[in-house]
């Protein structure tokens, strides 16, 4: 072990370490960078997408992200503040509209999330090894894989939380006001991009109020993160309302589930996602251990350990009140528990460390061999051209589709859930809508509002109420065609 240390103590070792890391991980991605958005939540990828290619195309103004669907006044829908989409739209503007270059731009918020776990895990071990292997079992976290390279503004978010943490640590190491200043700025920017990751405000309670002998309120840690934070939260309060039937904001208050669908779900998430996903396979049982040693070594007079229980308590209580909307699906929803799970894992490489005559070390070696290819294995199929998670005629014969619909022409899309996939695939404007209540009323007003093509994967033949309006067929391949309407 000390060999090791001696190794790992070396000025060129850092250079060395994240050479390799971020080497193995740009191969495993390699294929996927040339992609088209495909696959898992391509439902939220495009949406993302499309406000990406609107900024740079039709309107750079941050406060108004649009959409392709004109059910919403002009395609604009205020959702999370577009911060990371807008970034993305400027780059577009500068280099073109490539797929890449989002690609690349979340890539790169996952590295800087990678060395924010190094610089605070390096923070809470006192081994110089530990923050290494810490940051390489999170670097290799299944959903981490998986979301590193997909346009998910998500990502930005979370590199934007680890470092409100990093600098909320060390503030409380080193007592610097410009930490806690700098940490609340990050933690703004993290809330402003995805607002889940509001629950990392509470680590500043840990401070706001004296354990000691003193019981003193300290009201600064309530007041300069609150106003720090202030513009995101008025960004939200301004645009809640527009959020037409949004089950996020209600939760489990807009809950249509019987008390057993709730129970499975919870199981689901705990004894599959967590391990599957979250964590990975091959590090899941460093972070049992990790448990087990928070667990005998918490003390709440720890400010830092308090700090982390704090966010852990609201992560929880988070989960809970969207568990309706996280259900089995919705496993990007979980990112704000990622720092936390790979503190818990590093505190199990630091204990098993610490011991040179434990064998567990042997474990932390067959994690750190294993999860790069256990990530690899459990998330790289979720990128097949030929099961994109929507009919494939819309991704094979998107060039011949754009060709024939002229560049401005709107259209209507009939089921489409999502609402964004169809009409970001053939980069038109238009009205998208689900296979159920689709009237002649609104497919009338559609027609008087410029609509000139209708698509669809459903068949037609019997729909009266689309067929009055059908003028010529225009392309037909498996179940999708294309029409003119009048």
């Amino acid at each position: 072990m000390n060999k090791l240390l001696q190794i790992v103590n070396n000025k060129w070792f850092p250079l060395l370490f994240f050479a390799v890391a971020i080497g193995i991980s740009v191969f495993q991605h390699y294929r996927v960078f040339s992609l088209d958005v495909i696959g898992y939540h391509s439902w939220r990828q495009t949406q993302t997408q499309t406000v990406i290619e609107n900024f740079a195309n039709i309107d750079f103004n941050i406060l108004n992200p649009r959409l392709n669907d004109l059910h919403y006044p002009e395609g604009v829908y205020r959702m999370e503040f577009p911060l990371a989409q807008w970034l993305i739209g400027g780059l577009y503007r500068l280099f073109g509209n490539h797929l890449i270059i989002t690609r690349i731009f979340f890539f790169v918020c996952t590295l800087l999330s990678f060395l924010g776990m190094f610089k605070l895990i390096g923070l809470l071990s006192q081994n110089n090894l530990v923050k290494y292997l810490g940051s390489w079992f999170f670097l290799f976290s299944p959903i981490i894989y998986f979301y590193s390279v997909n346009p998910m503004p998500d990502n930005l978010a979370l590199c934007m939380a680890i470092w409100a943490l990093f600098y909320w640590v060390k503030y409380l190491k080193t007592d610097r006001d410009s930490s806690f200043f700098i940490s609340s700025i990050f933690l703004m920017l993290a809330i402003a991009i995805k607002l889940p990751f509001i629950v990392f405000g509470t680590m500043y309670l840990s401070k706001f109020y004296s354990l000691d002998s003193t019981k003193k309120f300290n009201f600064k840690f309530l007041l300069v993160p609150f106003f720090i934070c202030l513009p995101a939260l008025l960004w939200y309060a301004s645009v809640i309302s527009t959020w037409m039937e949004n089950g996020v904001v209600q939760g489990m208050f807009s809950n249509d589930f019987g008390i057993l669908r709730l129970l499975s779900i919870l199981q689901f998430n705990v004894f599959s996602t967590l391990p599957e996903l979250l964590v990975n396979y091959a590090t899941f049982p460093l972070f049992v251990i990790g448990l087990y040693y928070i667990w005998k070594t918490f003390s709440k007079q720890n400010i830092i350990h308090l700090s982390l229980a704090l966010i852990g308590i609201s992560c929880i209580a988070y989960f809970l009140y969207e568990l309706n909307m996280i259900d089995k699906v919705h496993d990007y929803y979980l990112f704000p528990f990622l720092p936390l799970l790979f503190v818990v894992v590093a505190k199990a490489v630091d204990m098993i460390l610490s011991n040179n005559a434990s064998k567990l070390k042997y474990l932390v070696l067959l994690a750190v061999v294993l999860c790069p290819i256990t990530a690899y294995l459990r998330c790289n199929t979720r990128w097949n051209n030929f099961t994109p998670g929507f009919p494939k005629e819309y991704l094979f014969e998107k060039k011949n589709l754009q060709k024939i619909i002229p560049y401005n022409a709107r259209v209507v899309v009939y089921n489409d859930d999502s609402r964004s996939i169809v009409l970001y695939h053939l980069k038109r404007h238009g009205w998208s809508y689900s296979m159920y209540g689709f009237r002649r009323e609104v497919l009338k007003d559609n027609i008087k509002n410029g609509a000139r093509y209708l698509i669809t994967d459903l068949p037609l033949d019997t729909n009266q109420v689309i067929c009055h309006h059908l003028d010529k067929l225009l392309f037909s391949k498996n179940n999708v065609t294309l029409y003119s309407i009048k």
